[in-house]
């Protein structure tokens, strides 16, 4: 509901406290470290700390090399959802599990590089074995020369030339051969030449494509050449096996090295920090932002390492990190909002009214309580059981609020998974249709059991029910921009630049009740537009100027048709479930009815849950980021990205700097 106003902290601390002071800010996460207050200073004698940022960048990357390895081998169960376990480090270490956890990676990654050797050793292994196999059956050496008068040539060809093609290139010659193998690589020859015609004969093969064999000199037969390789392959082989073995064996300390990775990733980005600060001989300088609810926690901090420390507001013209502040309901769906960009600084949080339109439009795109009672029982679901970290807590609870409301406009309408009952009573347990419920408020003769009416047979009133969703959204937006006119001191404007047009507005819906009336209240908005619209111009320009703003009710009226898409997205995820519903029902009570009846239920539905989910949400909040956010909207902040420490499977829960949930979730904005 609002920014979270931010404060500049100056802080000096001893050199020899820096790190401790760091990682306390780290795990408050209360404040982002800001390295461009402090390098004002840097004209006073003041220069970057050295920092061991390489020394952590390595132990991380060999953590990140074995971690992978462990986690595809380990047998524990896995929980996608689940946050980060709480763990003291300082117990960690001292019980020796650090230790133990650094051997497990070292050993790791000593048996992954000898991993990759053994299968680059067994590539070529592999490569020698298949050159190889066509010579297996020769009874002589294959680097056999010759005699005195004679060339020992060995080769292939290519595929197809066979005997009688090879015959017909040495015609003529002093050439005989054998064919050793033919098969789809190649054919594989053994020859004879007159040393005279050598070089003939090697023009005639090389025109078919032959090309010489090389083997490795030594008198030694293929077949022996052939056994050792593979012997030493199938030696690679149990090697192999043997650290897949190990490897296995050491994935039962997977948990202990998920910790030493957070601790290890929490130096590296402790290091990191510790590059943005300042220093002299004997102190170190810390520019930060802070949060003015955590100004409490930050000093105290502060005062446990005697750090001097100063407090002013922002100055014209600072980047200040955005933090939005909003009820347990409405924060989440900031991230909503974070997708799309963060209010200025001091400018307003539109969260929490943009949270309960969300709730309604989304509802009423994906109107069907079967689906939303789905969508609901999963996310609160997976939120209470599975205890998953708070970004994605929020994601899911919003959803699961989304859900209540496709609830509630499902029993409106009359949806449960598409019209499921009614096909059922028809098709199933064969109820005459004109014995199915006519439930709705409004005059139909279809059977239906809306509270309200059912959008598939009455269109045009779900229509102007979007369209109805829609004025109230584009006033509300208009509504907010009137108030922070006023707020400005600026309430003469927010009178003639929305009053005006709200009197336009007035008019027109009017005229549907009482015409004469609604054409002179549409008569007097009119002229308010055109008598306020050109007030910054002067002479005549003023009544063009007003003029020209009549021109914006083009604007709100296609703002307004955007609203059309709550029916379009309604009726699609409603026609979908009817005909999966057909389908499902199409052979009856039989028992193969009602097999195929389960199957296309499920299958039909959860596919048409997971679609339309998308759909609505992309659609929803479009209606938000454009129709809604455009009547008064001012983004551009930077979100504020406070130090943390690295918690991804531990929260370190041992030494200072202790917090509460409210503090944690600063992180997470």
């Amino acid at each position: 509901m609002s920014v979270s106003t931010m404060e500049r902290l100056t802080a000096v601390a001893l050199k020899r406290d820096t790190d401790a002071l760091v990682r306390r800010l780290m795990k408050l996460r209360a404040v982002s470290i800001n390295e461009p207050g402090a390098a004002k200073l840097a004209g006073e004698g003041l220069s970057h700390p050295d920092t061991a940022v390489r020394e952590a960048t390595e132990r991380v990357a060999k953590i990140d090399r074995a971690l992978p390895a462990l986690t595809r081998r380990s047998t524990r169960k896995k929980n996608p959802f689940a946050g980060a376990a709480a763990v003291s480090f300082d117990e960690f270490r001292t019980s020796g599990r650090e230790e133990k956890a650094w051997r497990a990676v070292n050993r790791t990654v000593e048996l992954l590089d000898r991993a990759e050797k053994i299968k680059t050793e067994d590539a070529a292994l592999a490569a020698e074995c298949a050159a190889l196999t066509p010579y297996l059956d020769m009874t002589y050496p294959p680097d056999f020369a010759g005699t005195a008068t004679t060339v020992h040539i060995l080769g292939s060809l290519p595929p197809g030339a066979g005997a009688e093609r090879i015959a017909e290139a040495t015609a003529g010659l002093a050439f005989t051969f054998d064919v050793l193998c033919e098969d789809s690589t190649g054919t594989y020859i053994s020859a004879l030449v007159h040393r005279s015609d050598e070089h003939k004969a090697l023009s005639a093969l090389s025109s078919l494509g032959f090309l010489r064999a090389n083997f490795p000199r030594g008198g030694e037969l293929p077949k022996h050449l052939f056994d050792r390789a593979d012997g030493e392959r199938r030696m690679l082989a149990a090697e192999a096996a043997s650290g897949g073995a190990q490897l296995k064996h050491l994935a039962g300390n997977l948990t202990d090295v998920e910790i030493l990775s957070d601790m290890e990733r929490t130096t590296l980005l402790a290091e990191e920090n510790k590059k943005k600060l300042l220093e002299t001989g004997e102190c170190t300088v810390f520019s930060m932002w802070c949060p003015v609810p955590a100004k409490e926690k930050v000093t105290a901090a502060l005062d446990k390492v005697g750090a001097a420390y100063e407090f002013e507001p922002p100055a014209p013209g600072d980047d200040v990190p955005i933090l939005l502040q909003n009820n347990a309901y409405a924060r989440n769906f900031e991230w909503v909002l974070g997708m799309y960009s963060y209010p200025k600084y001091g400018k307003f949080d539109p969260t929490f009214i943009m949270s309960l339109f969300y709730f309604v439009i989304f509802g009423l795109m994906f109107a069907d309580a079967g689906y939303g009672l789905l969508l609901s029982a999963a996310c609160f679901g997976i939120v209470h059981w599975c205890h998953p970290r708070e970004s994605m807590k929020r994601f899911l609870l919003m959803f699961g609020y989304c859900g209540i409301s496709c609830i509630i406009c499902g029993v409106l309408f009359g949806a449960y998974f598409g019209n499921f009952p009614l096909a059922f009573m028809e098709n199933v347990l064969k109820i005459p249709a004109n014995e199915l419920p006519r439930l709705s408020l409004l005059p139909s003769d279809a059977a239906n059991i809306a509270v309200l009416f059912d959008p598939l047979q009455n269109p045009m009133a779900f229509l102007v029910l979007s369209l109805a969703v829609g004025a109230v959204h584009l006033i509300a937006g208009m509504a907010v921009k009137a108030v922070l006119l006023c707020k400005e001191g600026k309430p003469l404007d927010a009178l003639f630049d929305i009053g005006s047009y709200w009197l336009l507005f007035a008019g027109l819906g009017v005229i549907f009740v009482q015409k004469k009336a609604g054409l002179i209240v549409l008569l007097c908005g009119v002229a308010a537009v055109v008598a306020t619209q050109g007030r910054s111009k002067k002479g005549v320009m003023k009544f063009f100027g007003g003029l020209l703003g009549l021109y914006n009710l083009i604007d709100y009226a296609s703002d307004l048709l955007s609203y059309s898409r709550i029916l379009a997205l309604g009726l699609a995820a409603g026609v979908i479930g009817q005909v999966v519903n057909i389908l499902a029902t199409l052979k009856g009570a039989s028992f193969v009815g009602i097999l195929m009846m389960i199957l296309v239920f499920c299958l039909g539905h959860v596919l048409n849950l997971a679609i339309n989910v998308l759909g609505t949400f992309v659609h929803t909040s479009r209606l938000q980021y454009i129709e809604f956010f455009g009547k008064f909207y001012e983004d551009g902040g930077t979100p504020f990205k406070p130090v943390t420490p690295s918690d991804r499977f531990a929260d370190d829960i041992s030494g200072d700097g202790e917090e509460t949930a409210p503090t944690k979730e600063l992180q997470e904005n």
